[in-house]
């Protein structure tokens, strides 16, 4: 069996693959055969359970999370599997294991109630395109691609609905040996994420403020004909924060303080599940149904009237 150069399998994979999956994933595969794998192997067969074992203790050395890792090793089977496939390397077992001193990646927060409250006054008595964009995100936990692919037409003020069809997401393109990237308006992350979600009281009124002598195919977060950069939010958030005095907290923190206000709430999770545009319920219970003690209380006293 010949052997195979690492870097011509990956391009060979990488133009299999591009037919089946959204432009944003593949290029989040290149963007790992190139940074993390490449580097790694010269031909195809050199990936053995022990050299790949060497690349997982490296990267945990390096401060690696395990999301991070464990996406690489995805891409990297997906590609070993190729080759076998089409009889270029014998089937090969990655049997991986993990350090225990692996840093986790970490949850995004929850804002405490005074703390959103603070940011849900500053953002309702500044109500510029990014702010809104922001309240937005609070007010009905959207992430922050979809509410940077927003525009006017999509806020339903009739029926009191914003619809999700759309999201921004970077991708990554490899020419002539160098990198860059391209911010692109495509589908939402999954089909589930096509949805409408309900917009009540203060966020209705800031809504029909701004929205007067606005084109209604402007975005919302731009407040212009090209949509915002989702960069360009966050550090518009971080300003926000930082003239709040607040922690320094992740736009997603607004997506997670939403769902985690209405698990309080006592919203059912198939409603949650459905508001939040995620593909199953049990996704939405991983992330945001977590009883604290009071909770945990209620229901034994619960389980115990009924006896």
């Amino acid at each position: 069996m010949s052997h195979i150069p690492f870097n011509i399998a990956c391009q060979l994979w990488e133009a299999d693959k591009r037919a089946y999956v959204k432009a944003s994933s593949m290029a989040a595969y290149s963007l790992t055969v190139e940074k993390h794998l490449k580097p790694n192997f010269t031909y195809l067969q050199d990936v053995s359970p022990d050299r790949v074992q060497e690349l997982v203790d490296g990267a945990v050395d390096k401060g690696m999370t395990l999301s991070t890792l464990k996406g690489i090793l995805v891409v990297l089977k997906m590609i070993v599997r190729f080759g076998e496939k089409r009889g270029w390397i014998d089937n090969v077992v990655l049997d991986v294991r993990f350090p225990q001193k692996i840093k986790r990646k970490n949850q995004p927060s929850v804002l405490p109630v005074k703390e959103e409250k603070m940011l849900l006054n500053y953002l309702s008595d500044h109500p510029t395109s990014k702010n809104t964009g922001l309240l937005i995100c609070l007010c009905c936990g959207l992430r922050i691609g979809e509410v940077c692919a927003l525009k006017w037409e999509d806020v339903d003020f009739f029926n009191r609905v914003i619809h999700i069809s759309k999201t921004i997401y970077r991708i990554y393109h490899l020419e002539n040996g160098k990198g860059r990237t391209e911010v692109v308006i495509g589908p939402p992350k999954t089909l589930t994420s096509v949805r409408d979600v309900p917009i009540t009281g203060l966020l209705v009124e800031i809504l029909h403020k701004l929205r007067k002598g606005r084109n209604k195919s402007y975005f919302i977060a731009s407040g212009r004909t090209t949509p915002a950069d989702p960069q360009t939010f966050r550090n518009n958030f971080r300003r926000v924060t930082d003239s709040l005095k607040l922690p320094p907290r992740k736009v997603h923190s607004l997506r997670h303080t939403f769902a985690t206000r209405c698990v309080e709430a006592d919203c059912d999770y198939k409603t949650l599940s459905s508001l939040l545009g995620h593909a199953n319920v049990g996704t939405t219970m991983n992330l945001y149904v977590h009883p604290d003690m009071e909770r945990k209380r209620r229901c034994v006293e619960k389980m115990l009237e009924i006896l």
